[in-house]
């Protein structure tokens, strides 16, 4: 076996650390190209539960407080309604921002004024930059409000019997098993290989 060098480890090392830095380019160009969709996903989802929220706590408000998990359903949907309209409002503002060009005609009429800019971002960096803000935040908020509506779904339930918020809960966690056997049934397109010539991801040995 022919014996390792001392240099050998670092030079394992900084391959493993361009790989993972040419990965990181590749995830963030394929964001910056779906983000569009997600943007676009993310209007119908609030607006969905949007709807399912005040349809739901509309009807909590008429049984009023008989038990606790009344209490813990409305609590919820209270709680993840000003959340939903959040993350609504911030994703069309960051579609409007994007579509009229407010930032290119922010910059353009402060110099138009007379002012300078310095260190500000190239007009493809800034849109990059606002699609990812919009993206992080929005899914962000979306984040807490599915899970709070998933709670209020559940207490809500567990009102009627208790038994049908455990089955709903086992559910949606048999579903979400579902879907990533789906996802990983279809298999990886091919192997990769870095640009010195290895083999991702590795294979077993």
């Amino acid at each position: 076996m022919k014996p390792l060098s001392a240099n050998e480890p670092k030079k394992h090392r900084a391959r493993d650390s361009d790989t993972a830095v040419r990965t990181a380019a590749a995830l963030t160009r394929l964001v910056d190209s779906i983000t569009p969709w997600l943007l676009d996903l993310g209007n119908w989802i609030y607006g969905g539960l949007i709807a399912f929220s005040l349809v739901l706590l509309g009807v909590l408000l008429t049984i009023g407080p008989v038990d606790m998990a009344v209490k813990i359903a409305t609590t919820a949907f209270a709680l993840a309604l000003p959340l939903d309209v959040t993350g609504f409002v911030l994703l069309r503002l960051f579609a409007d921002m994007e579509k009229v060009s407010l930032r290119e005609l922010g910059a353009k009429a402060m110099v138009e004024a007379g002012f300078t800019v310095e260190g500000g971002d190239s007009t493809s960096a800034g849109e990059g930059k606002l699609r990812r803000v919009a993206l992080r935040y929005s899914y962000g908020v979306l984040t807490w409000t599915v899970l709070l509506t998933l709670v209020g779904v559940t207490a809500a339930l567990w009102h009627m019997a208790w038994w049908i918020g455990l089955v709903f809960v086992a559910t949606v966690l048999a579903s979400q098993g579902v879907a990533l056997v789906a996802v990983s049934a279809l298999g990886p397109a091919g192997r990769w290989r870095t640009p010195a010539g290895e083999v991702e991801p590795p294979k077993s040995t």
